[in-house]
């Protein structure tokens, strides 16, 4: 089978993309053609989206040639041999899930057999709940691909502390079978299948199900803080008290280059209420099964 894989963490990052590389492999190892197409940088939280203003620029990396922190040896030089059993990754820079799958079907691997079907993943953390479902770019990437008329499984490996390799290669296995499962055995009336897998070393002995999805919805601004300028320094904070300090120029306003009203925000998740929340959901949802040690 002809396997595209995309995501939503970017290149081989041991902090925020530690799961595709042994992914790949895996799916390699049961004998797959995995073609790689994923965002040169982090793109989570973004959903299926498309950057249309920007430039998307495709290049072709040898899968040895990258480092663990998201960089590669720009030094490599292409192979161009293109039946080798590894084939090159294409990191596209300005590429979303999204549009790595749009490329991935239509542009970068023209010279390969059609491709059967499209995994968006494995991502960085669980994708439990409505609000996760329906933010995720892990799912925007399967769902690109049922737009597309092509089958979609988004793969989430549920933890984003460090795990041991023996681990990640469990869990691993296990998506790859499950992956042979669902295609050989696809409900005609589903378009793309929502993954998590709980990160634990027993993980291929644990229970499997099908859930539904916890629905959860936000009762606050909890994503955004507002800007605030020191104007002692020129710096500027968050004005949540647990939000990150940014530096930089003053705004427009302050610096009196304009003198519309204007207000600055930057992304300061707060989730604390979300977690309490799916920590607490009932029996046979998303959150519920995979806090729990099953796979859903």
């Amino acid at each position: 089978m002809h396997i595209l894989v995309v995501n939503d963490d970017g290149p081989p990052s041991s902090r925020l993309s530690p799961y595709i590389r042994p992914f790949v492999n895996a799916l390699q190892n049961a004998g797959h053609l995995v073609s790689v197409a994923i965002p040169a940088a982090s793109r989570s939280w973004i959903g299926k989206a498309h950057l249309i203003e920007a430039s998307l620029k495709a290049t072709y990396v040898p899968p040895d040639a990258f480092h663990d922190d998201a960089t590669w040896d720009e030094s490599t030089t292409t192979n161009q041999d293109r039946n080798t059993p590894k084939p090159e990754w294409v990191v596209i820079h300005n590429g979303t899930p999204a549009s790595c799958v749009q490329l991935g079907l239509y542009n970068l691997f023209a010279d390969r057999e059609p491709i059967d079907l499209v995994i968006s993943g494995p991502n960085h953390g669980r994708n439990a709940s409505t609000i996760y479902n329906l933010s995720s770019g892990t799912v925007g990437g399967a769902l690109e691909a049922a737009t597309c008329g092509k089958r979609g499984i988004a793969i989430s490996f549920g933890s984003k502390d460090p795990q041991h390799i023996d681990t990640i290669h469990a869990a691993s296995r296990l998506a790859v079978k499950l992956v042979n499962h669902l295609y050989r055995n696809w409900d005609e009336r589903v378009e793309l299948y929502n993954l998590n897998i709980p990160m634990r070393a027993d993980v291929e002995t644990r229970p499997i199900r099908y859930t539904r999805a916890l629905p959860y919805y936000w009762a606050r601004g909890y994503l955004y803080a507002e800007e605030t300028v020191d104007k002692a320094n020129g710096d500027i904070q968050t004005s949540q008290a647990d939000s990150c300090l940014i530096t930089g120029t003053k705004p427009a306003n302050v610096a009196g280059g304009s003198r519309l009203k204007e207000r600055n925000f930057t992304w300061a998740a707060k989730l604390s209420d979300m977690k309490k929340a799916l920590q607490a959901s009932e029996e046979g949802t998303d959150a519920h099964t995979v806090l729990n040690g099953s796979t859903r």
